[in-house]
């Protein structure tokens, strides 16, 4: 049988318009949970972006909000790919990543 493997956590960062990874590229996820909060039941004070590392596209998480990512196909990803860019400081993002790996 197959083992799930689940990852959680918060990051944050201490400065206002900076880019922090997501977690250590040894995390690996086919599928990621993003919750725009800073700690458990504490919400960020302005927007949080999440983006690949060093990309254009930011995808802009609300206070509050949660974003799903699955892997195409389940295709796996690290943490380490992944980046947010606070606008506040101190603000941050919760993650749950899960990883289903059936062949390995």
């Amino acid at each position: 049988m197959a083992e799930i493997s689940i990852t959680d956590g918060y990051i944050t960062s201490a400065s206002a318009d900076d880019n922090t990874a997501l977690g250590a590229s040894s995390v690996q996820a086919d599928t990621l949970i993003v919750v725009a909060h800073k700690a458990s039941e504490t919400e960020n004070a302005g927007t949080v972006y999440l983006r690949k590392v060093g990309g254009t596209v930011k995808i802009p998480l609300e206070p509050g909000d949660v974003l799903s990512i699955t892997g195409p196909n389940g295709e796996e990803f690290t943490l380490a790919q992944w980046e947010i860019c606070n606008v506040t400081a101190g603000d941050g993002c919760g993650f749950v990543a899960v990883d289903y790996s059936p062949y390995g």
